[in-house]
């Protein structure tokens, strides 16, 4: 029997991999390979200097293996430092922010390359790392301790890209960068908000095991949201209100938004109430109260943090773009709702003009947000489908090329993938769109828009069906839907013959558009309604003189041509011209 010889052995593995490395070659091949190298070689000194050897540099990416876990995480920090450091005397497109993951594992190491499923595990964790962080795995973590001047907080169970087992993590949050005035950047464009910790009068341990468990479920959901900044479980947990006024403590925070619980006795169960607070006017935006039974204590906390979750960024959104003061200048998540609106509306060609706009103010302060990118990349699309771009063969390029940044930008970032999936259907790419939205539904359950975006993307292949199921749970998660749902669920009900239920739906949006009115003047001439049929019909001819109803095999785009013939029947019947049959 021959004995296994393979030299493994237990190390760190330190895994960096530099953020938006396609954009910064295209803009620049030269200058980013040469300052690419510069930083390489600063990194890897980083790396001898605390006891670790590079094993392998290629591309955008290093491999990096430490004896010690402590000695691998310092060498990140200092690796992140001093890329702040060079960054500085470089203008910010041409700057290298750069992505770490941390694994202690087994590995084979022959001396020159190492090998194994650590590797991997180091390797995927870097992907949920936020740019010019660390993100390190629970085996590390336990090992460190408290030994180092860093904190960690902890992120959760992740289930990490082509890794079987889901692994707890934490990111590496650098004390040396404490204190500040304010818990986050001032030209953070996110929505700032903390979550308080639920109360309960009734000295009930398993009510407060309820709210405690409430409390960090809910700030770990709202983090999936990366349009929102969301105070550290830590700090927010270690709040209490005996020592200061809920308002007083959102302004200690720094927050501009609150979450305030609370959970009592109710009968033979309990009930949950929930506030968002807006600090500055100190009103309360939102209020809702859950009930539950005693026997469902585990089983009601997960049901809550999703209704909880999904419902409270809905109503931020929507509060933020009400607000009534106008006197900040700066850009901030507000300017992203105001643009996602005038796309979504599709009313006239300036909307785009005017949400790129605003994205490109928001871009101009924090040139890796990511949900600014993707509000990008869907101006583009909204300009081919509505016919708005004097050069419509450029549209979807564009709109694939904003919505690959974001997603090089934040791999993990539910927005990011739901928006390339989407962009991905008029590629002609289905299946990789319906993997790019199930990524971002599996990143983030209460993402309306995902599970809108997936319905689509199952109309587009052919199960309409499911996707009325689909776009239902996306309205079940925002209480303010944008008018695409509508006319995607009205699609869906057309292809399923469900041509009375179209008009309905359709005839819940505000302002009707002109492919809102093609659906509802097909279903109308299913119906046998061939008068408001021609109401419609001509609104749209009106509008768009030469129009056929072959056209729409442009604007809709079918994975299998013959599921869009039905609606281009319906069309010819509401006396639509037929058009090019091909």
């Amino acid at each position: 029997m021959v004995a296994d010889t393979l030299p493994r052995r237990l190390a760190a593995i330190l895994y960096l991999d530099v953020v938006e490395f396609s954009r910064l070659t295209h803009d620049n091949e030269d200058a980013t390979y040469r300052t690419l190298q510069n930083y390489l070689r600063d990194i890897d000194d980083v790396i001898e200097n605390r006891g670790g050897r590079t094993v392998d540099r290629s591309g955008d990416n290093l491999l990096a293996v430490f004896p010690v876990a402590a000695d691998s995480v310092m060498a990140a920090v200092n690796i992140q430092e001093r890329l702040t450091t060079r960054n500085a005397a470089l203008p910010a497109d041409r700057q290298i922010h750069a992505r770490i993951g941390i694994n202690l594992g087994d590995i084979i190491d022959d001396g020159q390359r190492v090998f194994g499923d650590g590797v991997n595990v180091a390797a995927r964790l870097q992907e949920i790392a936020p740019p010019g962080g660390i993100c390190v795995s629970d085996s590390a973590r336990v090992v460190i301790g408290n030994a180092l001047s860093v904190s960690f907080q902890a992120v959760g169970e992740q289930q990490l890209r082509n890794i079987a087992s889901k692994i707890s993590a934490h990111l590496v949050i650098n004390d040396s960068d404490q204190p500040r005035t304010s818990t986050h950047e001032p030209d953070d464009p996110r929505l700032s908000i903390a979550v308080l910790p639920f109360t309960s009068q009734t000295g009930n341990a398993d009510l407060s095991g309820l709210g405690l468990g409430l409390t960090v479920d809910l700030i770990s959901a709202l983090s999936r949201f990366r349009q929102l900044f969301v105070i550290a479980q830590h700090t927010s947990l270690a709040q209490k209100r005996d020592s200061a006024g809920t308002i007083a403590l959102g302004h200690q925070l720094g927050t501009r938004y609150l979450v305030d619980g609370s959970i009592r006795a109710a009968g033979k169960g309990f009930r949950v109430a929930v506030q968002l607070i807006d600090t500055v006017s100190g009103g309360y935006l939102w209020s809702e109260s859950y009930d539950g039974g005693n026997q469902e204590l585990l089983s009601i906390q997960d049901e809550i943090t999703q209704r909880v979750a999904s419902t409270l960024v809905s109503n931020l959104e929507y509060s933020a773009v009400r607000r009534t003061d106008t006197r900040h200048t700066d850009a901030d998540y507000t300017d992203v709702i105001r643009a996602r609106q005038l796309v979504y509306r599709m009313q006239e060609p300036q909307d785009t003009e005017m949400a790129r706009t605003l994205f490109h103010k928001v871009i101009g302060i924090d040139p890796q947000f990511a949900p600014a990118l993707s509000g990008l990349a869907l101006t583009h699309l909204t300009d081919l489908l509505m016919s708005w771009s004097p050069e419509p063969d450029t549209c979807v390029p564009r709109a694939t090329q904003y919505a690959q940044r974001s997603l090089e930008l934040d791999y993990t970032d539910s927005l990011a993938h739901a928006v390339y999936g989407i962009t991905g259907l008029w590629r002609g790419q289905h299946i990789e769109a319906v993997s790019h939205l199930e990524q971002a539904l599996e990143l983030n359950p209460n993402h309306a828009d995902a599970f809108a975006g997936m319905g689509l993307a199952l109309i587009f292949t052919g199960d309409p069906v499911a996707s009325i199921r689909q776009i239902g749970l996306a309205f079940e998660r925002n209480p303010f839907p944008p008018s695409w749902y509508r006319w995607a669920l009205a699609i869906a009900q057309y292809n399923s013959a469900r041509y009375h239920e179209a008009v309905q739906t359709l005839q819940a949006i505000p302002d009707l558009n002109r492919f809102h009115r093609r659906v509802l003047s097909a279903s109308y001439a299913r119906l046998g309604d061939l008068g408001s049929a021609r109401t419609q019909r001509e609104i749209v001819m009106a509008e768009t003189p030469g129009y056929t109803a072959a056209d729409s095999r442009l604007h809709q785009p079918y994975e299998n041509p013959v599921h869009i013939q039905p609606f281009i029947d319906g069309l010819v019947l509401a006396g639509f011209p037929a058009g090019d049959p091909s």
